[in-house]
């Protein structure tokens, strides 16, 4: 699913504004950062580890069904959290790194790992990791075959 312009906004501002509840990087804070839908409504919310709330926005294109809705919605926001990162945006939020971005429930319990931001590592599309584990396997038989 692609967002509006108006919607990607909204989500570009709620996002930065996460840069604005963080000092320096002086006093960079560890934490991670989890997303939460309330697809009854399109709401987004960021929270940090302690469950206070970092940022919230309306997402029009969510507002439908949670079961429909969580696998779009994952692609949407790992796409947009990868796009950010390779303009640097990410990189203003005053977060210790490695941190990672967690889609949660409404219980706040995680349901998948959108991002893990790290100086040293990529984002990693799930797409690109598909059947690596069959190749791994494959490789390991093989190695230890000769």
């Amino acid at each position: 699913m692609s967002l509006s312009k108006q919607s990607r906004e909204a989500l570009l501002d709620a996002i930065l504004s996460v840069t604005d509840k963080f000092g320096s990087f002086e006093n960079a804070t560890i934490t991670d950062l989890y997303f939460q839908v309330d697809s009854s409504q399109g709401a987004l919310t960021i929270f940090d580890d302690d469950d206070n709330e970092l940022a919230k926005t309306t997402i029009e294109e969510w507002n439908a069904p949670a079961q429909e809705q969580t696998s779009s919605i994952e692609k949407t926001l790992r796409s947009e959290l990868s796009q950010m990162q390779k303009v640097g945006l990410l990189d203003k939020i005053n977060i210790l790194k490695p941190y990672s971005c967690t889609l949660v429930d409404e219980n706040k319990e995680a349901i998948v790992d959108i991002a893990y931001i790290d100086d040293d590592t990529m984002l990693l599309d799930t797409e690109l990791l598909k059947g690596l584990d069959e190749e791994m396997d494959e490789f390991l038989k093989h190695l230890l075959s000769e």
